[in-house]
């Protein structure tokens, strides 16, 4: 019967040459292996010749007495003051291991009586030398004696090995695995031991598969070469202390490894073992990479581990392997790569090109800040250099810092032709440090659309015409490291979704899809474009298979945990390929990674959504800028949100305003409607004030869901149209609650429209007419005073506080320019008003979507408005919790301050550059809230914000009186809720 190939275990390649050989042997052998054991010492002595001249003239026995005395020497004794006695600092000096090496050869192979008396005399020096060094030496010469390796692991003590000398010798003793698991359980510091390989070698050559408990004993201490050597271990044991270890990154590694080594013991362990989200990681990259071998091991499964593996095979029919593509099907890329393909060829160079006049200068001489952007030279002779300021502007191009990048940006798009005709000379030139840069550069400006480089280059001559349309024509294909990265385990070919070509019929091969794989490699998001072949990838390819296999190895990657340097190029994929499904999947992933220590990924991933998502995505950046939870993601929000609105032209509440979702959603006699088809029936979809969807049939009835489809519907459009309700039903959910909390925040922070933009949005659109008729509004003056308020009544005209007719008073302005502006009425605004307007929303019915004219109404004192302290509310004490909630609350969090890693304030921006700050004592961490449960409220004061090193100081405060009435109660009301019982 023929060894199972997953029992047999093979020596690292690099430990081999370092194996001892302990068996009995002649004398023969011995001669051939003098040279390879010839250790020379660090004295520059070939110390295992003095054995040799000892053995020659006496015999082993004489050798073997002889080393003992001289190891003795090395042996270090110290008194300890502890009161344990003497204590050996027990070594045998790298001098010594020559001639012990030297030794062991020479006695394995001597005659069976020298023999036998070389292991007496060992057996003596045992006694006669005791320390743990000298008598584990002995150990290692006696082949026949594995009782003196036991006692001596069995007396072995990590507190008196100094370097693990002695745990080194006893790795050569030893030979079975009860030994090898004692010594593992005893060993403290393995990382020493391991770093000799001949010891390690001889170790694992010897023991083989018994070294797993020796392994999984030097875990804690010694992890890194634990885990190097459990994956090489034809061991059941092994492979589960690795899924025992799975979360970090250097065990998952481990484990795809040991399965590849061993595909079928990894499989029905990890099938049997306990689910969990890195185990199924796991197992679905191991079962998706080899799935013939996956369902050859179903039978030998329990029937759960059997459910899990088919679950990842899917159906044998859906199995059906997909037409691959053949290689005269794919572009060349796919088939021979660059950094393989000889006939691509190198570009020509261009060596005297003529040098335009210098027309760019720096706009500040002497030092140049990072992000300065060149501008026109008065003259000629007032220009800096202009290779080195082209240059320049290139490399910032693909800088990581938006500030520079944009720089660049601003640059190349202001002056394009002027920056290619400089760009050009270093663009096709000799090779040097700003070729590549300038060669991107002038296909980005090219790609851009802003200049005619060709144009521009045939001024210059024809040749440059060619030399700069070959540029062109390469796309950068030539741009690739010396050494191509090698493909990770997580992102092997089979274990990722297949790539379709364009027309769906033909999937890449394996080896086309591990170029792709090795080109992604080779780009990052901080470049102004992907390695060239991405975007040949692109045009060969499906979009909706590229957006697949990208949300596939996004998902790898993260299961591996997010193993590469900074942010990797498995997420920056996702901006090359994903597409509006890829967003949505994205959107929860960003919201929650802060909390999970993930603020980088969350910060690039809404730059992800702002490229791929559309104006979907920035909603959702939006809306995390406005409602996240976590401060610093907000703020990263914001900044973005001010990018993409700025360049609209736009205030980031007026991008907001037009990227509001109407759900498709037309006008009807009855409101916003939306058809739905089942072929024989018809349903109208309907909203109710609280954006809730509902259904009419053909006869009128309402309905709050769509019914069953019948036998004589069209099943098809009937599921189409059941999956259509359902996604109204959530998305109409998600903007109830979204647009109900910005429209409350424009009410505390009193943000204004004009006429135009009120009757837009909250008259004609389909589905925030149905709010803005729940909440009561106001006509603001040019001092933002309340003229007077008004509702929107259901047929879309408006009323005041009489039920009258309500007409906007010309005579306050322009209201598109803030006079006369229009805004939610604030009940502090209403005065004497109020109770009418309770009194209308009760007739009506009304049921506002956030608290408004039923909100409570808080003021200061004449004394705290005179105060700079909001005394009410410090020397309270409140639990930890509630502080932080507050913290995370709308409007609050702004640059919390920070003693001995505790935070011990957080702050609420006000208008006009202001904070509100509240301190307490004694501050948390926001990861161990435990350790202080209560806070003490300190101090709260109103701080001018300086943009300096001394915002929020103490000196600085201002008059609390300086709050307006609706400032001063909502934060009076936040407080209140904070130290509420």
């Amino acid at each position: 019967m023929s060894e199972d190939p997953e029992d047999r275990f093979e020596l690292p390649r690099k430990f081999q040459r370092g194996v001892l050989r302990r068996e009995r042997c002649e004398q023969a052998e011995i001669d051939e292996l003098a040279a390879v054991v010839a250790y020379p010492d660090v004295r520059g002595k070939a110390t295992w010749r003095t054995i040799d001249l000892i053995v020659a003239e006496e015999g082993p026995a004489a050798a073997v007495r002889a080393f003992a005395a001289v190891t003795d020497a090395d042996v270090r004794y110290a008194r300890s003051s502890w009161g344990h006695g003497s204590v050996y600092h027990s070594q045998i000096s790298d001098v010594r291991w020559p001639m012990m090496l030297r030794l062991l050869d020479l006695v394995r192979s001597a005659a069976d009586e020298e023999y036998a008396e070389a292991v007496a005399t060992a057996e003596k020096m045992r006694a006669e030398y005791p320390s743990p060094a000298s008598r584990a030496a002995m150990s290692v010469l006696a082949l026949d004696r594995p009782q003196w390796c036991s006692a001596d692991i069995a007396e072995y003590s990590a507190d008196d090995d100094f370097d693990n000398y002695t745990a080194r010798l006893l790795m050569l003793a030893t030979t079975t695995r009860e030994q090898a698991r004692e010594l593992g359980r005893r060993i403290r510091d393995w990382t020493w031991v391991n770093d000799d390989r001949r010891a390690e070698g001889t170790f694992l050559a010897t023991v083989g598969a018994g070294a797993d408990e020796f392994l999984v004993g030097c875990l804690e201490q010694s992890r890194w070469h634990a885990l190097n050597l459990l994956p090489k271990l034809p061991s059941e044991l092994a492979v589960n202390t690795l899924i025992g270890e799975l979360g970090p990154r250097d065990a998952q590694a481990a484990l795809l490894e040991a399965a590849k080594r061993f595909p079928r013991r990894v499989l029905r362990l990890l099938a049997e073992a306990e689910p969990a989200t890195q185990v199924d990681y796991v197992l679905r990259l191991h079962v998706t990479a080899q799935p013939g071998m996956a369902r050859g091991e179903l039978s030998a499964l329990s029937a759960a581990g059997r459910k899990r593996v088919e679950a990842l095979l899917g159906p044998a029919g859906d199995n059906a392997p997909i037409l691959v593509a053949a290689a005269a099907d794919l572009p060349r890329i796919l088939v021979t790569p660059p950094w393989e393909d000889r006939e691509l060829g190198k570009a020509a160079v261009l060596k005297n090109l003529p040098v335009p006049t210098p027309v760019f200068c720096w706009p500040t001489r002497g030092h140049v800040p990072s992000y300065a952007i060149p501008e026109i030279a008065p003259s000629p002779e007032e220009a800096d250099e202009q290779g080195r300021l082209v240059a320049t502007m290139a490399v910032r191009l693909n800088s990581e810092y938006d500030r520079y990048a944009e720089s660049a940006h601003i640059f190349f798009r202001r002056y394009p032709e002027d920056a290619i005709r400089h760009l050009l000379p270093l663009a096709l030139g000799p090779t040097g440090l700003g070729l590549r840069k300038a060669q991107a550069a002038v296909r980005f400006v090219a790609r851009q659309g802003w200049a005619d480089v060709l144009a521009i280059a045939a001024e210059s001559g024809p040749e440059a015409a060619h030399a700069t349309q070959a540029l062109l024509e390469r796309r950068g294909l030539d741009a690739f490291p010396k050494s191509m990265p090698a493909v990770p385990l997580w992102a092997e070919p089979a274990s990722l979704p297949p790539i379709l070509l364009a027309g769906r019929r033909l999937a890449l091969p394996a080896s086309a899809v591990r170029l792709v794989v090795q080109m992604l490699t080779i780009s990052s998001r901080r470049d102004i474009a992907p390695y060239g072949g991405v975007e040949i990838v692109k045009e060969s390819c499906d979009a909706v298979s590229l957006a697949e296999f990208a949300w596939g190895l996004f998902e790898n990657w993260a299961g591996a945990g997010y193993p590469t340097k900074k942010l990797g190029w498995a997420f920056d994929v996702l901006q090359w390929f994903g597409d509006a499904e890829t967003a949505r999947r994205l959107v929860p992933l960003i919201r929650a990674w802060p909390g999970e220590g993930g603020s980088a990924r969350a910060a690039v991933g809404m730059d992800v959504l702002i490229a791929i998502g559309g104006d979907e995505g920035i909603r959702e950046v939006y809306d995390i800028s406005q409602r996240s939870q976590f401060g610093a993601l907000r703020d990263d929000a914001a900044a973005r949100i001010a990018i993409v609105a700025t360049a609209r032209g736009l205030s980031a509440d007026q991008l907001e305003d037009r990227l509001v979702l109407d759900l498709g959603a037309g006008r009807g006699a009855g409101g916003c409607t939306l058809p739905l088809d089942y072929g024989p029936r018809r349903f109208t979809v309907g909203f109710d004030e609280y954006l809730q969807p509902f259904v009419t049939d053909d006869a009128g009835k309402r309905r709050a869901a769509l019914p069953k489809p019948a036998a004589k519907d069209d099943a098809a459009l009937a599921a189409r149209a059941q999956a259509r309700f359902t996604e109204l039903k959530k998305d109409s959910k998600t903007l109830a609650v979204r647009q109900a909390a910005r429209l409350e925040r424009a009410m505390v922070t009193g943000r204004k429209w004009s006429e135009a933009e009120f009757r837009a949005l909250f008259i004609e659109h389909p589905l925030m007419r149905l709010l803005g008729r729940r909440l009561v509004w106001g006509q603001f003056d040019g001092s933002g005073a309340l003229h007077e308020a008004f509702r929107i009544a259901e047929d879309g005209t408006l009323a005041d506080v009489d039920d009258e007719r309500f007409v906007f008073d010309a005579g306050l302005g322009d209201t598109t320019g803030g006079v006369g502006a229009i805004g939610l009425v604030h009940p502090v605004t209403l005065g004497r008003a109020l109770p009418r307007w309770v009194e209308i929303c009760h007739d009506y019915e009304i049921v506002q979507p956030f608290p408004q004219v039923g909100r409570p109404i808080f003021a200061l004192t004449a004394e705290e408005r005179t105060a700079s302290r909001l005394a009410r509310f410090c020397d309270v004490t409140v639990p930890t919790d509630r502080l932080l909630a507050l913290h995370r609350s709308p409007g609050w969090g702004t640059m919390p301050q920070w003693e001995a890693a505790r935070a011990v304030a957080t702050a609420r921006r006000v208008p006009g550059d202001r904070l509100l700050i509240v301190q307490v004592t004694p501050g948390y961490r926001p990861g161990s809230l435990a350790d202080t449960p209560r806070q003490s409220i300190r101090d709260i004061w109103l701080s001018p914000l300086d943009t300096g090193h001394g915002y929020g100081t103490r000196t600085r405060a201002l008059p609390l009186g300086d709050l307006d009435a609706v400032e001063a109660s909502e934060i009076i009301a936040d407080l209140t809720t904070a130290v509420a019982p």
